[in-house]
Order: structure tokens, then sequence, then C-alpha cells
């Protein structure tokens, strides 16, 4: 998705837009002023209540079960991001998405150890190529070079699924690993290209059992609820345009 529509769906930046309203409002002495107030004030306890965002999460990182070892020859890995600094450690240069996956990713490739592990992903504003960075945090693991294959040509999921679908076998089990909330719209581009991998989540932002009952502390304002709020919009917005995509793809076809 375009940069702007990324920004628009951060809830940061809704609220935002939220003050300049009341600040234009109490300049030009708008009757509309304590509607915009009691609007912001709703809206951010709204974008700052933890059990809401795991609510509106559920149903993107609840999709897919956790992998169950299936057996399989191929573990790829979808790109997230990673930080410029250089001078950190290499623990430290991924972003929790990153490495997030890629643990999860070791951790199957170690009860399979016969399995290549493919990374993908590229970031164009970054000094070094982002499947690199993700390579020398796979090998201080103790993954072997050998067993890993990059594909640094891809900066959207699209991208990324097609080059995986190109140089992976068709005939031979592979795990897709990425973010729970951002699996569903993974697997639905393969599922358009006739693949069936096996979903093995990662980086989950719900943390609690939905059956569990809720103490009154999880209703408190948190900064993890606006970020758990703004990749479930971001996700959703994304199935939306996906699905709107692969209509007019399948109209192509048709004619």
């Amino acid at each position: 998705m375009d940069l702007l529509i990324k920004l628009l769906l951060t809830p940061v930046v809704q609220l935002l837009l939220l003050l300049l309203l009341s600040m234009l409002a109490a300049w030009r002495n708008s009757h509309h002023l304590k509607k915009l107030l009691l609007l912001q004030l709703a809206c951010g306890l709204l974008l700052t209540s933890k059990p809401i965002a795991d609510w509106l999460a559920a149903p993107l990182e609840l999709a897919y079960p956790a992998f169950a070892q299936q057996q399989v020859k191929h573990i790829a890995v979808l790109g997230c991001s990673h930080a410029n600094a250089t001078f950190l450690p290499i623990s430290s240069q991924l972003d929790s998405c990153s490495s997030a996956r890629l643990l999860e990713a070791t951790q199957i490739w170690r009860r399979q150890p016969q399995a290549l592990i493919h990374l993908s992903g590229s970031i164009k504003d970054r000094r070094e190529a982002h499947t690199e960075v993700a390579r020398r945090f796979l090998v201080a693991l103790g993954v072997p070079d050998q067993q890993i294959r990059l594909h640094p040509d891809a900066t959207d999921t699209e991208g990324e699924i097609t080059l995986l679908i190109k140089a992976i076998p068709a005939t031979e089990p592979m795990a897709l690993v990425t973010s729970a909330m951002h699996m569903p719209r993974a697997m639905r581009w393969f599922t358009s290209a006739n693949r069936l991998p096996v979903a093995a989540p990662a980086d989950y932002h719900l943390r609690r059992n939905p059956e569990d009952p809720l103490r009154w502390q999880a209703w408190l304002p948190t900064v993890n609820a606006m970020e758990t709020f703004g990749y479930a919009f971001y996700e959703y917005a994304g199935l939306l345009e996906q699905h709107i995509r692969l209509h007019q793809l399948n109209r192509q076809f048709q004619n």
C-alpha cells in the first residue's frame, strides 16, 4: 500500500488529525469544539484499550494454528524490518517482528535440519539488505550458511511470494513463517497461485487466552494496544486491497 495510506492507518496519526481539527475549531470559535474534544477522548480510550485491540486482532491471529512439526523440506520466512544502526549487535538490529519470525524458523529447522530456510524481503532505504541481516542472525543462532537461501528482490508480500513460488518446487512441502496477523493475507496470495504451504505463525500480539476472564487492570490504557490497533487496521486494509486486486486479476483472466 502507498505510504500515505499506511500513515493514515496509524492510530497516532488519527489522533493527531483529531487534535488538529480541535485546534482549528478552537481557533474559529466553532460550536463543534466540545464534540471534537469528546470524540478525541473517546478515540484515545478506544485505541489504548488492549481488550478491544485483542478483539480486533483475534480473527487474524487465530486464523491458523501454531506449527505442529509437519514434515517440510523448505521454510519460507517473509521479511519485516530492521534498523540502519550497524553499531548495534545483530540481536538488536532486527525489529521484533523479524526476530520472532526468524526464531520460529530456527525452531522448525532444529527439528528438521534437512530443510532449507528461504529469506525474502527488501527495504529500499536500508544500508544493508534485509535478507543479509536476517541471514547473519540465523547463522548466529547456529543455522549453517548452506541451509539458507536469499530472495532479496521484492518489497511487498505479493512480490516475495511470487519469488518463493518460483524458487520452491510445488511438489516439496513448505512451511510459511510470518507474523500471525499477517498470515491470512500471505496465505491467500499462495492459494491464489494454487500453492498451500503449512502455516507457521509467529510474532503474536494476542497474549491472552480468549476464554480467560478479564481483570479490571486489562482495561487500563496501554501503548501496546495502539500498536496492535495499528497493525490490525493495516492488515484489514491490506486484505481489502488484496480482495480487489485478485478480483481484477480474475476478471482479466476470464476475459
